[in-house]
Formats: structure tokens, C-alpha cells, sequence
């Protein structure tokens, strides 16, 4: 299974297989790169990315408004993913006014800067073993509470303390790709643990029902 995070434009990527439902995690190695050269090799069953696997035609989805609510009083660490044809508008000022047009909130700068990545994702809608993740929920679900801000030392602590029963933190990191940021990393990691639970049938979704569909009549859901 194969848990992805976006960092510097591109992806880092860890590799981890369980030996069976409920066992440790062991880190079969790092991958960079484009996202479709990840998808592109067959040895994932599973590939949990933090972004957003499936777009919405109007609205909000109900997956981002679920998991907000889940991490409250932190809900803004996700992002309500705006319309299709925002994300398709050449630049924020574009996509904005798609957005303004239909009666829906701007989006920020911030969540602008993702579009390139999120093109990039929704370019895999269709490959099944593509799915949504988001690790702060991962981590949610590992300690039952919500964790410290991850670029805290208190945050990074907290978050090596919620994988160390399930994989070897400390000598993953040790053999992290050069430069990747400790965060992204263990992003990464909390993703490929939910990658597991989604292969395991174990997994959690956001909403409960599984969400609504997207244009190509998948569940737009975030899992944990």
C-alpha cells in the first residue's frame, strides 16, 4: 500500500505492507515523483493521497464538511474543495468569478495553489485504487483526539507517538528521501496507514454513508 503527501510541487511517497488486519506496518521504501508514475506501477493494491479524489459539480461535498466537523476545533486544517470549473479557470481571479457567477464563496490563495496537484489527481478519478485520505484524521483515529499543529515540536512528538505502535517512526524517517520535511513524511506514513485499513476493509469514511457522487458517479469520501 502506498501513502502519498504533496510536497514541492510534486509527491513523497511511503511504500508499507502489514502481514495481515491489525499487524505492524514494515516500510518497504520512499518514492518521489509525479502522482502518475505512482499510480502507474502495479504492486499498490491501495493508494491513500491527501487530496482531493473527486471534485464536485456545485456546492460543498459533504466528505470536507464531515471531516471539519470530526476535528473540531481544528476544522480548518481541511479545506472546502470548491466546484469543477473553479479548479479549471486559468487563475484565482478566473476561478473566482466561475465561483461568484454560481452564488458560491470565493476561494483563498492558499487553496488556489493546489490546483496543479489536484488536475493532477483528478487525472486517476477512475483508477479504483486511488483513494482519498487525510492524516489528520488518521491521526484522529490512531489516538482519539486531535493533535498539536504538525509543524510544532509538540505536534511532530505527538505524531511519532500515534504511528510508533504500528511502524518503526524513528528508521522510516531515517530513511526518508533527502530534504523532504519531517511533516510531509509523516504525512505520508499516516496516509499509507490508512491505505492498509482501506485494503483491510477497516477503515473509517467521511460521511458515514460514503458521500455523493462525482460526475463519473464515484463517492466523493475522505478515509481514515
Amino acid at each position: 500500500m502506498l501513502g502519498v503527501d504533496g510536497w514541492r510541487g510534486s509527491w513523497v511517497a511511503a511504500h508499507v505492507e502489514a502481514a495481515g488486519r491489525g499487524t505492524a506496518g514494515r516500510l518497504v521504501g520512499w518514492h518521489t515523483g509525479p502522482f502518475a508514475g505512482l499510480v502507474a506501477d502495479p504492486r499498490y493494491r491501495v493508494i491513500g493521497v491527501d487530496m482531493p479524489v473527486g471534485l464536485p459539480e456545485r456546492g460543498q461535498r459533504r466528505a470536507d464538511l464531515s471531516a471539519r466537523t470530526a476535528l473540531r476545533p481544528a476544522g480548518s486544517r481541511v479545506f472546502a474543495v470548491p466546484a469543477r470549473d473553479a479548479w479549471e479557470a486559468p487563475n484565482l481571479s478566473a476561478a473566482n468569478d466561475v465561483l461568484r457567477a454560481a452564488g458560491e464563496p470565493g476561494m483563498s490563495a492558499q487553496a488556489f495553489a493546489l490546483r496543479s496537484a489536484i488536475i493532477e489527481v483528478a487525472a486517476h478519478d477512475a483508477d479504483r485504487r486511488t483513494v482519498e485520505v487525510h492524516p489528520e484524521l488518521a491521526f484522529l483515529e490512531l489516538v482519539g483526539m486531535v493533535l498539536p499543529p504538525k509543524k510544532t515540536a509538540q505536534g511532530v512528538a505527538a505524531r511519532v507517538a500515534a504511528l510508533a505502535p504500528w511502524i518503526d517512526v524513528v528508521e522510516s524517517l531515517r530513511s526518508a528521501p533527502a530534504r523532504v520535511p519531517v511533516d510531509d513524511a509523516l504525512d505520508a506514513l499516516a496516509a499509507a496507514w490508512t491505505a492498509v485499513r482501506v485494503a483491510d476493509g477497516t477503515a473509517r469514511s467521511y460521511p458515514a454513508d460514503g458521500g455523493d457522487p462525482d460526475r463519473g458517479g464515484r463517492l466523493m469520501r475522505i478515509y481514515a
